[in-house]
């Protein structure tokens, strides 16, 4: 089962490991990044972060659609699915064969040509498009930096 599909630029990490995990039972992590996968480095560090009772996985981008449609119908798994930006979501969510029905959005920090939604999630304009795509394909977003955080919708944070 997808407990979790959340767009986070620094992938796993303490709000993650220890706000999410728990929050959704995840004893699966599938961090979906073509350059986690490909630097044994970065792969290393995310192994540390993750909590002791999860199996975690790292895989590129283009094979992970196929492997969370196999993950969706899993009955002992909880998994928990983080990419690091919304190309990357947009391209799992078309294709994972209709299996991912949210997508939370944390972390997205501000850099120049991006505007702030929230204290912590700044989107260009390609983001702003790609979260229109996204529910094009029926997937609800959720922007919300930890579990306990009030659930905002796009519609609530983005005025057209």
């Amino acid at each position: 089962m997808i407990s979790l599909v959340r767009i986070d630029e620094r992938l796993l990490h303490g709000q993650v490991a220890f706000g999410w995990s728990p929050a959704v039972s995840a004893n699966v992590i599938l961090v979906v990044n073509d350059e986690a996968k490909n630097d044994k480095v970065k792969a290393m560090a995310l192994d540390l972060a993750k909590p002791n009772n999860v199996k975690l996985y790292i895989r590129g981008v283009k094979e992970s659609g196929e492997i969370i449609s196999k993950f969706s119908e899993a009955k002992k798994s909880n998994v928990l699915v983080l990419v690091r930006n919304t190309d990357d979501a947009l391209e799992l969510a078309k294709n994972s064969n209709g299996a991912i029905k949210e997508i939370n959005v944390g972390g997205l920090r501000y850099e120049e040509g991006k505007k702030k939604l929230t204290d912590l999630i700044a989107v260009s304009d390609q983001d702003i498009d790609n979260f229109k795509e996204i529910q094009e394909l029926g997937i609800n977003l959720d922007f919300r930096i930890l579990p306990r955080d009030k659930k905002q919708s796009f519609k609530d944070l983005v005025k057209n």
